[in-house]
C-alpha cells in the first residue's frame, strides 16, 4: 500500500480549506499541519470531537463554533500552556488553562492568566467543567490513575474528557510503567524518554499506555470512554487515535 502524502480537506480547528502534506516528521499524529493555523493531525482529530460534541452540527470548525456564541456558557478546563486550543479559546469567558509548577501555590495564575494545577489534585470543586482537553499531557503523570481520576471529579454528569496520549497502533493489551518511583527516587525500566514540555523543557514520558487503559478510567462505572480515529481510512493516518471520556450523569 502506498503511503498517503497529502489529501485535501478542511481543519476543524481555523476552519481553512486546503492540502494537508505528510512532511518530514517521524510521528504520523505530529504531521499533516494545516496550511492556515498549523495545528497537526491529532489536534485537529481532537477538535474535531469537540464540534462533534458542541456544535451539534451548526459548525465545522472551532473557530465557527467561537465566533457563533455558542461555546460562551460553556465551562472548559484544559491542561495547557499554549497550542492550538489556547487560541481558539483563550477570548471564551469561562474557559481556564493550566500548567504546573511544582514550587507555586495551587490555584495561582500567572501573568499571562494559566493556573498553577497538579492534574493528581486539581483546586476546582466537584462537577465544575463540561469539556476537559488534555493534548499529550498525562504520559507525564506519574500517577495517571490519580489524574484521571480527579479529572473525572471536575467533569459535570454528561460532560467530556477528550484527550490525546501517544499511542501504538493497535494499541497494545496492556500498560507499562516506563520509570519506577522508590523512595522518592525514579529508577528507569525502559530507555529514558523525554517530550518537549509547554514551556521548552523537556519531560519524561512516565508510561506507555495500552488497551487496558480504558478499563482503568471507567473501573467504577463512573465514565464511558472511547478510542475513536477520524481519519481511520487514510493511510498511516489511522495510526492517530483520540480518547473522549464522559462522565455518566
Amino acid at each position: 500500500m502506498t503511503e498517503t502524502l497529502s489529501y485535501h480537506g478542511l481543519c476543524s480547528i481555523c476552519g481553512a480549506k486546503g492540502e494537508f502534506a505528510r512532511g518530514d516528521v517521524r510521528s504520523t499524529r505530529e504531521t499533516f499541519a494545516c496550511t492556515g493555523c498549523r495545528a497537526n493531525l491529532r489536534y485537529r482529530d481532537q477538535a474535531a470531537l469537540v464540534l462533534d460534541e458542541f456544535a451539534r452540527g451548526r459548525s465545522v470548525s472551532l473557530a465557527n463554533l467561537v465566533a457563533s456564541g455558542r461555546m460562551a456558557d460553556v465551562d472548559i478546563f484544559e491542561a495547557a500552556l499554549k497550542g492550538p486550543f489556547v487560541n481558539a479559546f483563550k477570548a471564551l469567558p469561562r474557559y481556564v488553562r493550566s500548567y504546573y509548577w511544582p514550587d507555586r501555590a495551587l490555584g495561582e495564575v500567572d501573568k499571562s492568566g494559566a493556573r498553577n494545577e497538579d492534574i493528581t489534585r486539581l483546586t476546582f470543586a466537584d462537577g465544575s467543567f463540561d469539556l476537559v482537553i488534555t493534548s499529550d499531557v498525562l504520559e507525564h503523570v506519574y500517577d495517571y490513575r490519580g489524574a484521571f481520576a480527579e479529572i473525572l471529579r471536575v467533569l459535570k454528569p454528561g460532560g467530556v474528557h477528550i484527550f490525546s496520549i501517544p499511542t501504538d497502533w493497535p494499541l497494545p493489551d496492556k500498560s507499562e510503567p516506563r520509570v519506577a518511583v522508590e523512595d522518592g527516587v525514579e529508577r528507569h525500566l525502559k530507555e529514558p524518554r523525554y517530550h518537549t514540555s509547554g514551556d521548552g523543557t523537556p519531560c519524561i514520558v512516565y508510561t506507555d499506555f495500552g488497551a487496558d487503559l480504558v478499563d482503568t478510567i471507567d473501573a467504577e462505572g463512573r465514565s464511558r470512554t472511547q478510542v475513536i480515529r477520524r481519519h481511520g481510512m487514510l493511510d498511516r493516518c489511522y495510526v492517530a487515535a483520540t480518547f473522549l471520556t464522559r462522565k455518566l450523569a
